[in-house]
Formats: structure tokens, C-alpha cells, sequence
């Protein structure tokens, strides 16, 4: 079973962090959202406080399929699911698989498309550096996702960062960079959802191809799009805008 964090009662949200977080990365969000709604943040596979023993390569289908395990433990049978990066991958495969279940997606700073050539080559490489040295790994790859000019001015969220990067498991991280190069295009699960969508984009993000995806976006219906000035850390970076963006598109669609 993955660790979980659960408060709140109503509607339910589950929050899926990113590739190097756990759920600690939403516990702002989740002390606001509370107050309204239940809200769920899960540790994924080799992240965090969930088991450090991994398959050799975590797929998003599998992660999703353990993120199913935590919502039938708890009973919960619908859920608005939400993730950043790698946790937005994996709410996709979720959506995908169990669609009766999900009444909203949310992509933070995440994408349906997949991994070009190019960075497919750069996830195994990855996978092989940071097994050799998780420490220099995260000490120049961490800051890089942050907005350039917000460097300066955000050293202790890039700690932070840092320090979330170190709760997981050096398998755990090897495993979720080569399940990341394996995932398959997406789009046409948010095109065939039917329920609210949200995606929020940062526009200084060099690792999501905004641009590309916005262009697969064109004609999806009920989907809201918004920018923050931002790099990929936008829970960091910007989370009193971010918070604000998700409670509006919340009263929006959920009344």
C-alpha cells in the first residue's frame, strides 16, 4: 500500500506529485483545500514514505494501478485527480483505466505527449548518473527547473526541493525515469474524458513543450488552460497562485 495523506471531508481531490517529490510538495494546497473538500495526497512508488522496493521500471499504468489500491482501501469510488509532472502522467493512465471514477483532471505542469527521442535517450542517462551520484544529480538538476530570474529569490524552496529529492530511493528513481521514457501519448484520454479539466503551464518551463501541447489541446471541450510566469516548480514558485487558479476552477465546475 502507498503512503497517503488524508484530510478534509466532501468532494474528493487527490494530489499526485512529481518525479523527485512526495506528497509533502502539496501540504499547502491540501491545508487550504480542506477546509471544503477531501483532500489526498499519495505518496507514488519509491517516493517518499511509500515502499522503497520498486519494480526495475515503474510504468505510469502500474503507479496508477497502485494509486486505484489506495482509493479502494479507502472506499472512495470518485475522485478529482490531479498531478505535477510525473504524478500528472500518472493521473492520465489513471483516467485512463478507470474513467468511471474521475469527475476532473488536473495536469500541473505535466503533458499527455510523450517522450521524443531525444529524451528518451537523456531519461536513461539519468537513470545511470543518478545511482552514481544522487547528490551532484540533484544539486544541478533541481534549480534548472525552477524559472531563472526566481533562482535567486527562491534558495530555500530549491532546498527544499533538494531535501524531498533525497526521500527517494535511488531504485525508486531509476525505476520512475524508465517508466517515464515508456509512457504512450495521452491526448486522447483528455479528449475523450467529458469532465472538467484544468491545465496550468508555467512560461518559463523548459521541461514540458507548452507550445506542442496547447496545439493537441485545440477543440477539447471543457478544459481551462493557464500560465503562471514560472519555471516547472510552480507549487513552489508561484502557490498562491496556483491555489487561487485551482479553488476558481473548483466553484466553477463543482457547485
Amino acid at each position: 500500500m502507498l503512503y497517503y495523506r488524508d484530510k478534509g471531508k466532501g468532494k474528493t481531490i487527490v494530489f499526485l506529485h512529481g518525479f523527485l517529490e512526495n506528497s509533502r510538495m502539496w501540504r499547502f494546497f491540501q491545508n487550504k483545500l480542506s477546509k471544503k473538500y477531501r483532500v489526498i495526497a499519495i505518496d507514488l512508488p519509491g517516493h517518499g514514505r511509500s515502499s522503497k522496493k520498486t519494480n526495475e521500471v515503474n510504468r505510469m499504468e502500474d503507479m496508477a494501478k497502485k494509486v486505484n489500491k489506495v482509493l479502494e482501501h479507502l472506499k472512495i469510488d470518485e475522485v478529482i485527480i490531479s498531478g505535477h509532472s510525473m504524478g500528472g502522467y500518472v493521473a492520465l493512465a489513471f483516467a485512463e483505466q478507470y474513467k468511471y471514477k474521475v469527475s476532473g483532471l488536473g495536469l500541473f505542469y505535466s503533458t499527455t505527449l510523450p517522450d521524443d527521442d531525444i529524451k528518451k535517450e537523456q531519461r536513461l542517462k539519468a537513470a545511470e548518473v543518478v545511482v552514481k551520484n544522487p547528490k551532484e544529480f540533484f544539486r544541478l538538476s533541481i534549480p534548472n527547473l525552477f524559472a531563472p530570474q526566481n533562482v535567486p529569490k527562491l534558495q530555500s524552496e530549491i532546498k527544499t526541493a533538494i531535501k524531498w529529492a533525497k526521500h527517494a530511493s535511488l531504485t525508486g528513481i531509476s525505476a520512475a525515469l524508465k517508466g517515464m521514457r515508456l509512457r504512450k501519448d495521452r491526448t486522447d484520454v483528455v479528449r475523450d474524458l467529458g469532465k472538467p479539466i484544468f491545465i496550468i503551464i508555467g512560461k518559463y518551463d523548459n521541461a514540458i513543450k507548452n507550445s506542442e501541447l496547447i496545439k493537441k489541446m485545440e477543440g477539447v471541450k471543457k478544459l481551462s488552460i493557464y500560465e503562471l510566469e514560472t519555471g516547472h516548480m510552480g507549487a513552489l514558485e508561484a502557490p498562491e497562485e496556483c491555489l487561487e487558479i485551482l479553488q476558481t476552477w473548483l466553484k466553477q465546475n463543482y457547485k
